[in-house]
């Protein structure tokens, strides 16, 4: 995975400390020069990863009437659907489907996966879902995460096999979003032996203050981050809602964070 080039990356780190859940907008439209931005994003990020991302503005509703498994959102005119081809495996936005990222594995209601280009995919989805959030940040507005239970139809199209894993709401914001909670960075990342938090390269722990405000459901951080004694780097799920997605949200803001040292990911 590659970071798209949206512009000047001290930009974007300061997007990943300004971004906060949005989940109630204005009647306001999103102006032309905003859209046209988030339509060339939205190509740069599909090119690199192959995801089939759609946008969509100005609806009464771009939820198309579907629940959403987490939050209540208000205004919601304008979003993203963060689509991708699966393996057969059933929809992750189902509301019963929980993520258990223990040894890898992925749990979808009753059927547990470790397919491994499943959990690509949704790592994935994470990864260039959050560029874009970012960069919707970049422009002024507002965003959120969300997954609509059961979405198959509505503005969006699908292709063989492909299912929306989440969808970003955007807008104008009609409230000022709440603080970053995090956990204590130790919980977070993992280090060689006898290595201390305060002995990490500067480029580390930058990247790890950028993950630690990164994305995920409920909150809960699922992943690790580990730093290897040859300065590579490593990221893993831990147990937690949509596990992988989250994943996907912290390697972003890891590598935007570490810049201008070029994160060698194993």
């Amino acid at each position: 995975m590659a970071l798209c080039d949206f512009g000047d990356r001290g930009d974007l780190r300061g997007a990943i400390a300004e971004r906060h859940s949005v989940r109630m907008y204005t009647d306001e439209p999103v102006a032309d020069e905003a859209l046209a931005a988030l339509h060339e994003a939205i190509t740069a990020c599909n090119a690199a990863s192959g995801l089939h991302i759609q946008l969509i503005s100005g609806l009464d509703d771009a939820f198309c009437g579907y629940p959403t498994h987490y939050g209540r959102f208000h205004g919601v005119h304008n979003a993203i659907a963060l689509i991708g081809a699966g393996s057969g495996i059933p929809n992750l936005s189902a509301s019963a489907n929980m993520a258990s990222a223990k040894s890898g594995n992925q749990t979808h209601g009753s059927q547990t996966t470790t397919n491994a280009d499943e959990i690509a995919l949704q790592t994935k989805v994470g990864y260039y879902g959050e560029l874009l959030s970012l960069r919707i940040v970049q422009l002024g507005l507002g965003t959120s995460w969300a997954v609509l239970d059961n979405a198959k139809e509505g503005w969006w199209s699908l292709g063989d096999s492909e299912h929306m894993i989440w969808v970003l709401a955007f807008g104008h914001p009609a409230r000022p979003g709440a603080k970053h909670h995090t956990k204590p960075m130790e919980q977070l990342c993992a280090l060689p032996e006898g290595m201390a938090i305060m002995q990490t390269p500067e480029w580390f722990a930058q990247g790890m203050s950028a993950a630690m405000l990164a994305p995920t459901s409920l909150s809960q951080q699922p992943f690790i981050i580990e730093l290897h004694s040859d300065n590579t780097v490593s990221a893993r799920a831990t147990e937690g809602l949509f596990a992988h997605v989250g994943l996907g949200c912290a390697m972003c803001n890891f590598a935007i964070g570490a810049a201008p040292h070029h994160v060698v990911w194993r």
